[in-house]
Parts: structure tokens; C-alpha cells; sequence
């Protein structure tokens, strides 16, 4: 019997990405963000989310895709990195598929200007690709300790 994970579907750019489900505590709409001094490039701010300081950094800005849209579409997707919450922007959040495990295939050296180290593999969706990211790869949550 095949084992089918949930993933979030989110767009960068308009490329398909994808994370687990597991991964993500909720997903929001773009608050007013707070800055703070020397924060990393890709952190935009904090906010504060059900009596939790959240960091939110720009995924886009993260894996040099350029920087987040800021419209109606525009949302944060809570996460859950080294048991606090982070949040990251993404342009889209589209919707929640159910993918076969053993039809994720590894990566290629860079999809959609994305580095092969930042992949767990790329699934196929009806016609279209879905890269599968390594938020663990891509994040760290000391690098946005704001505590």
C-alpha cells in the first residue's frame, strides 16, 4: 500500500513548492511587522501571534528569488523550527495534496534557481512539478532568536 504524506502547496515566484504538513502550525495573512536592529537580511520583522513573539523571515529573499510580494495573496506560513515558531512569506499559499512517498523522485542540481541542498525531492502533481523543500536545510532557528 502506497503512504501518502499531506503537503502544503506554495508559490515563490510562481513555481509550486511544497512542505509537510507536519511542518506547519497555521497559515496567515501578512500582519504589520515589527523591525528590530541588525536583523539578518531575510528577517522582515516580528509580530506577535497568539502570545508567541514570531520572527517571520521572506523565504523568497532566504533562497535568493528576489524579495516577497506584499498583496491580498501574500501569506505567512507558521512553522515550527527547533520547537518555536518562525514564520516565513510566502506569495501564495494554494492548497493541500496528498503525495505518494515512493513517487518523489531526488532532485535535480537546481530547480527554479533553488540549490539541490534545499530539496528533499520533487513530486508530480497532475501535469505540473512540485518541489519539495528541506525547511530544516534552509532554516535555522538561532540565526532568528529574538528571545
Amino acid at each position: 500500500m502506497a503512504e501518502m504524506s499531506k503537503y502544503i502547496i506554495f508559490e515563490l515566484n510562481r513555481e509550486r513548492f511544497a512542505i509537510n504538513i507536519q511542518q506547519v502550525r497555521s497559515i496567515e495573512k501578512l500582519p504589520e511587522l515589527t523591525t528590530m536592529p541588525q536583523m539578518p537580511d531575510s528577517m522582515k520583522g516580528i509580530f506577535e501571534l497568539r502570545g508567541a513573539i514570531t520572527p517571520v523571515i521572506d523565504l523568497k529573499e532566504k533562497l535568493e528569488m528576489g524579495q516577497a510580494n506584499n498583496d491580498e495573496e501574500t501569506r505567512i506560513l507558521i512553522l515550527t523550527i527547533d520547537e518555536k515558531p518562525l514564520g516565513v512569506i510566502v506569495d501564495k499559499a494554494t492548497e493541500v495534496v496528498d503525495i505518494d512517498e515512493s513517487t518523489i523522485e531526488a532532485p535535480p542540481e537546481m530547480v527554479a534557481g533553488v540549490d539541490r541542498e534545499y530539496i528533499t525531492g520533487v513530486a508530480k502533481s497532475g501535469e505540473q512539478l512540485i518541489v519539495i523543500l528541506d525547511l530544516d536545510r534552509i532554516l535555522y532557528y538561532e540565526d532568528y532568536n529574538v528571545s
